[in-house]
């Protein structure tokens, strides 16, 4: 017997399928006084209620009934749910330009798994291309699934698998634009890496991604993914990694984020990105690109292919990034320390700041050659490390203060800094510098949206 026959239902409502003699996917009929509907029995969320089946009616809807209820049912046939989108053929026009779409898996690439209540990966994105024919009209595109997985699993090997994938198609393919789907949970990371990696890109490099499953009413995959090949493929597109996302709950607008400056802030909603400190990039509204006044100075894109493009892979992942918090013990420094890390990015309160129990075990790191970094965990605002005694401690013991760089951003300027350069003192340098746009020299009191 087949664990799927009844996948997600579990005591009463288990029992009662089988001695109906029924089954997930059985379309029935229902009756309870005068009163009947037709469905299908769908799976269920594993942790629901065990007193319900769950039924899709021919309108789309579902709905719930109880079998503490007294019904009537007749099974009429037994279908098969299909989950993956089929794949449909679509004339790509030649005269448009080339965008080639690399997934990375995610929630844009995901659909709804009904006994978990989650989802699950699931859509590569030839699938995605599929649900979404209207990117035809704004390019030719191919589809490339680098992996297939959640963001959460995503590592420096997987990086380094994008920025290959990235620099063989420039190399090979000179397309206009790359759009990179991928979850949002750590997209700002797999930016900011994009943004270090990359010297000089020939072309907008975009990553998107969505909060809702592409298989739910409110699903913002669609509105994410058209804005970025709309963007990527735009003769105004600025030679840069950017990260275009919802601009507000609504389907108004998409923003364009700095790739080392954008943090994802809200755990659901559909407008989760924001850039800190400074105004966006710009906005995409009613298929046009407006750029805010800073952005308008950014190099044309004539200028920036003369220039000579390069891409690292190469990442330490020996580094620690450690938030703050009270009552933290030295032994969590002393861990990094003697398991072989070679960095630590601080998050600390305020201006820059640790407990001071932490300094004795902080000093000892650095004489071992340990680079200790400090951000704040405020996130707006910047690191200043000379206006509390505490502060001044700990740069006499060799911290290093980073001004404005969000934590997520220092953590990957960090890795990517030890795996290619080999002196300390220069890597110290050069976390201070602004090499990607990751530091700002005066914070703006706008909110955007």
């Amino acid at each position: 017997m087949s664990k799927d026959q009844y996948a997600g239902y579990r005591g009463s409502a288990l029992i009662w399928l089988k001695n109906q003699g029924l089954e997930v996917w059985d379309e029935i009929e229902v009756t309870k006084d005068s009163s009947s509907l037709k469905g299908v029995i769908l799976p269920r969320n594993e942790l629901a209620n065990p007193n319900f089946i769950s039924l899709k009616l021919s309108t789309g809807y579902n709905i719930g009934f109880s079998i503490e209820e007294t019904l009537a049912t007749k099974k009429i046939s037994h279908v098969r749910g299909e989950y993956r989108i089929p794949r449909i053929s679509i004339d790509l026009k030649p005269n448009l330009p080339f965008i080639p779409i690399l997934g990375c898996g995610g929630t844009i690439a995901s659909r709804l798994d009904y006994q978990t209540g989650g989802t699950i990966p699931a859509l590569t994105p030839d699938e995605l291309f599929s649900s979404f024919p209207e990117i035809a009209e704004l390019a030719r595109i191919e589809t490339h699934l680098l992996f297939d997985i959640f963001s959460e699993n995503i590592d420096f090997e997987h990086y380094v698998t994008i920025l290959t994938k990235i620099e063989t198609i420039i190399n090979e393919q000179e397309p206009d634009g790359i759009v990179l789907t991928h979850g949002t949970d750590t997209m700002a990371f797999t930016a900011a890496a994009l943004s270090f990696a990359i010297t000089n890109p020939p072309l907008p490099i975009v990553i998107t991604g969505s909060q809702r499953s592409s298989d739910r009413p409110s699903s913002d995959s669609f509105f994410n993914l058209y804005n970025s090949v709309l963007y990527a493929s735009s003769s105004q597109a600025k030679n840069r990694i950017v990260v275009i996302m919802h601009g507000e709950s609504s389907e108004t607008s998409c923003v364009i984020h700095k790739g080392t400056r954008v943090r994802k802030m809200h755990s659901s909603r559909r407008d989760t990105f924001r850039t800190i400190g400074e105004k966006p990039l710009g906005r995409i509204i009613g298929g046009k690109i407006f750029y805010t006044d800073d952005e308008e100075n950014f190099p044309k894109k004539l200028e920036e292919k003369k220039k000579r493009f390069t891409v690292s892979k190469k990442f330490d992942k020996r580094v620690g990034l450690i938030y703050h918090y009270p009552g933290i013990q030295p032994g969590v420094i002393e861990h990094y320390v003697n398991t072989g890390y070679k960095g630590i990015v601080l998050a600390g309160t305020g201006l820059g700041h640790v407990s001071s129990n932490l300094i004795p075990i902080i000093e000892e790191a650095v004489d071992r050659g340990m680079i200790i970094i400090m951000t704040t965990q405020c996130l707006h605002g910047f690191t200043g490390m000379m206006v509390y005694e505490n502060g001044r401690q700990l740069q006499r013991v060799g911290i290093i203060p980073v001004s404005n760089i969000l934590p997520e951003t220092a953590y990957i300027k960090l890795a990517y800094l030890l795996g290619n350069y080999q002196k300390s003192e220069e890597i110290k340098e050069l976390m201070k510098q602004n090499l990607k746009g990751e530091i700002i020299s005066r914070e703006q009191f706008h909110e955007f949206p």
